[in-house]
């Protein structure tokens, strides 16, 4: 008997869904479920058809209840705890061209906690909670969560919830600029849908740098930061592709029609 798999991509037209399938075991990672993942995200990013990327848990107690800790050592190699040993595969969700967005439909705790930091947005239902609870147990955040907690929510309170062990509820999350928006579990989708029509409308060409100078940002000097900025700005999409989008909003915004009209003088 083939053994199941622990991810499944779903697909609406612009938008994929990357399924963590394994809703009796929490919706776990284990080592086949991180090179599932990384093989989804490629082929994704590749799909020129798929324009947002969500990435949500099977039913509807848990998101991601973190590494399956009976399989834990075989995600460690010499690197750290990173299983795929062709890429850490939270690293690639954060490094994916197009907008990430992660569901979080239940609890998301560990590395479930590590996935959704790696996202773009993050839209959480208000009965989950979210935490890194590894120093309960005499380990620490291995997926991240040490390095990009803190620059969400600033040091202090990245500390006290990895230094604890603590959860946030979904309105606690929100209020520390944890998660993008909180919903109720019959509001959900409606939330998801909204965000990704304000996203699916956009430049792709200019989303893509977008992020990419996003995070990046507080890596940097700012003058050399600035200095990428210009360059990118400069040279994102081909000529085609940026006179696609003016025409666009020209067409649907009466003020840029006004700013771009051909009568006008504009520098580019």
């Amino acid at each position: 008997m083939q053994q199941a798999r622990p991810i499944r991509i779903e697909r609406s037209g612009a938008i994929a869904t990357i399924i963590l399938d394994r809703p009796a075991r929490a919706n776990t990672i284990t080592m086949q479920l991180t090179v599932d993942f990384n093989d989804a995200l490629d082929e994704l990013e590749a799909d020129r058809e798929i324009a947002c990327i969500l990435v949500t848990g099977a039913g509807e107690k848990h998101f991601c209840g973190g590494a399956d800790l009976r399989e834990i050592e075989d995600m460690i190699t010499e690197e750290g705890v990173t299983g795929d040993p062709r890429r850490d595969f939270v690293s690639h969700i954060e490094a994916v061209a197009k907008p990430v967005i992660a569901v979080i439909n239940g609890a998301a705790m560990g590395g479930g906690c590590e996935i959704a930091l790696a996202c773009d947005f993050r839209i959480m239902v208000d009965d989950a909670k979210i935490g890194l609870p590894e120093i309960r147990f005499g380990a620490l955040p291995g997926a991240g969560g040490t390095q990009r907690l803190p620059r969400l929510v600033g040091l202090a309170k990245a500390k006290e919830l990895i230094l604890l062990g603590g959860s946030l509820s979904a309105r606690e999350a929100l209020a520390v600029g944890l998660v993008t928006a909180v919903a109720s579990r019959e509001a959900l989708d409606r939330c998801v849908e909204d965000l990704v029509g304000q996203l699916v409308g956009k430049a792709p060409y200019a989303l893509a740098a977008g992020k990419a100078l996003l995070n990046r940002s507080l890596d940097l000097p700012l003058a050399e930061g600035l200095a990428i900025e210009r360059r990118v700005v400069r040279d994102m999409g081909s000529k085609e592709e940026r006179d696609d989008f003016r025409e666009r909003s020209m067409t649907n915004d009466a003020v840029y029609a006004g700013i771009f009209s051909p009568h006008k003088t504009t520098v580019r």
